[in-house]
């Protein structure tokens, strides 16, 4: 009678541990190109593609499989995946093909590129950083995977901006450090290339379908795999690289399968037998740890601690507990914003994550007051001189000394960014001759700097930094819109809005702004989905009746929404 106790044990574990990998909602898009039109076809990407999509379908994912996609393709492609991104749980992407780094970045190469040029190509193809901010929509876990670092055909060919300087081989490293729940796989090292293979399938592309749907594997376990199948089939040649930032719960991709033994015999019937009642099912506290991990919230946790103090899971529940409290207790700090507030969190969490944060806001909260000696008959103070504005080594487009707005001045203060402007006029003035701009638009386009970035406060230097690389992309293609998908598909933008959104990068580019404020500000609860749903309808309504200022309305509402989230 025992052994069936122990097979009904074993079925209940089995069944918890498929109940968390299915309770997700998973979502990919996988991607093959092998016909590329200027470039000699590659053998194994669309195998490798259709056998990784199989794959994924057989773990539960929502998978869209794209094979020798144009850059066009390309773009709608990404566009409907992160619009799906948005309400999953996990997102994948997996790609098979060309890809380049170009000046640190890398590119991912579709099959109708011309690549005549290294300062055009990053205008046929799809930007890794678009990819990532892809996969990040999702509320879990996003992952990318390249078996892109295949040896660049265009080096050859390309006419490069500096003469002296080679294409680099394979692609550029990724980082990912201050993020939550990201895994980015190269198929090779940095500056490495990858095989695309003898057989079916690349070697990478062979591990991961050995490895990915391995039961009861963490999904950082299952990278590890995948790198050491590698060097191993190549010899050390060739061994990939991850860099990953994951979520304080574990993660598998397939669940942990329990094999139940054959059932024993019946034995042989015997006279008078004795009656034994069914022992009542034990409670696995193992089984009861992995739900209270697998549910996210304090009070599971709490309950395991209380009802198995001793387990050997005890310790890793009380610290995932702990970074749960700390989480909830900093949030309410963060509200009430005062020094007794931010005091009181650093006696409760002495080591928490956000005690140096706390350090430097009640810093700035207590800014000294100085009091000047008094004087019996002070005499009127010389008008002060006015501050000679910082001066950078690189200087911008404009004359510093009659910069009026916060952007001018950050330009003023900040190599990088006096760069850029200098790029941005040279790029005006060929866009100019070339009739793909007017003075108007230009100076709309300033203005929509402005409303967009002027009150950003810390973040100003990056919000002038995107919007100037958005619009020297676009004078120098001639392209306006569509290069910077927003948060949602312009395909089916339907209000003056989203149309006005869709129409103009700088905006769309703000889009993706808000919609990050927004997922940190819920993950912190300080904003809740109809909450945001009413701002929504409060802008649409009030922009909609701005006319021509459409782009400008959506433009300030958009910043100080950035803001209040933020906050």
């Amino acid at each position: 009678m025992t052994h069936w106790i122990f097979r009904v044990q074993a079925a209940v574990i089995a069944a918890c541990f498929a109940f968390s990998a299915l309770a997700e909602t998973r979502v990919a898009l996988v991607v093959g190109n092998s016909a590329y039109d200027n470039a000699t076809p590659l053998a194994n990407p669309g195998n490798d593609s259709r056998a990784i999509a199989e794959k994924l379908r057989g773990l539960g994912f929502d998978v869209a499989l794209e094979t020798d996609l144009t850059g066009q393709g390309f773009r709608i492609a990404l566009g409907q995946f992160t619009e799906k991104a948005l309400r999953a749980d996990l997102a994948l992407f997996y790609y098979a093909g060309h890809g380049i780094e170009l000046s640190g970045k890398n590119y991912l190469i579709p099959t109708d590129a011309s690549m005549t040029s290294e300062a055009t190509a990053k205008f046929e193809t799809i930007s890794l950083d678009d990819v990532l901010s892809a996969v990040r929509q999702a509320s879990g876990l996003g992952i990318v995977m390249l078996d892109a670092c295949r040896d660049n055909p265009f080096g050859a060919t390309m006419t490069r901006n500096n003469g002296t300087r080679a294409i680099t081989r394979g692609l550029a490293p990724v980082s990912v450090e201050g993020e939550s729940g990201i895994v980015v796989s190269f198929a090779a090292q940095e500056g490495r290339t990858a095989d695309d293979g003898d057989g079916m399938h690349s070697p990478y592309t062979q591990a991961v379908l050995d490895v990915i749907d391995e039961p009861g594997l963490e999904v950082g376990r299952v990278f590890r795999k995948v790198r050491a199948q590698v060097r191993t089939a190549t010899n050390g040649r060739q061994v990939p690289i991850e860099r990953m930032q994951l979520p304080d719960r574990a993660i598998y991709l397939a669940p942990e399968v329990v094999v139940l033994p054959d059932p024993e015999p019946e034995p042989a019937p015997q006279p008078d037998p004795v009656v034994v009642q069914p022992e009542p099912l034990a409670e696995d506290p193992y089984v009861v740890f992995l739900d209270a991990v697998t549910s996210g919230e304090s009070r599971p946790l709490a309950e395991f601690l209380r009802r198995y103090p001793d387990h050997p899971k005890a310790k890793d529940a009380r610290a995932l507990l702990e970074s749960y409290e700390d989480d909830a207790f900093w949030a309410r700090t963060v509200e009430m914003n005062t020094v007794t507030a931010y005091r009181r969190y650093m006696i409760a969490f002495s080591s928490g994550q956000y005690v140096d944060e706390a350090a430097q806001r009640i810093a700035a909260l207590q800014k000294p007051v100085v009091v000047p000696d008094p004087e019996p008959e002070p005499e009127p103070e010389p008008e002060p001189e006015p501050e000679p504005p910082v001066v950078t080594r690189v200087s911008p487009s404009f004359d510093c000394a009659k910069a009026r707005t916060s952007v001018e001045r950050a330009i003023c203060n900040s190599n990088t960014l006096a760069r850029l402007d200098q790029q941005l006029s040279a790029s005006y003035k060929r866009a100019l001759d070339a009739r793909r701009v007017t003075a108007a638009s230009q100076r709309s386009w300033v203005g929509l700097r402005e409303a967009i970035c002027a009150n950003q406060e810390d973040r100003l230097d990056r919000c002038v930094q995107t919007l100037l690389e958005v619009r020297i992309a676009g004078l120098d293609s001639g392209t306006f819109s569509g290069r910077i998908a927003p948060s949602y598909n312009c395909a089916k933008a339907s209000t003056p809005i989203e149309l006005a959104i869709c129409r103009d990068d700088s905006l769309a580019q703000q889009d993706q702004f808000l919609l990050s404020a927004y997922k940190n500000a819920r993950n912190l609860g300080k904003v809740t989905p109809a909450r945001q749903r009413d701002w929504l309808k409060q802008r649409d309504a009030r922009c909609g009746r701005s006319g021509n200022g459409i782009a400008i309305c959506v433009a300030k509402m958009t910043a100080d929404r950035v803001n209040d989230l933020l906050r």
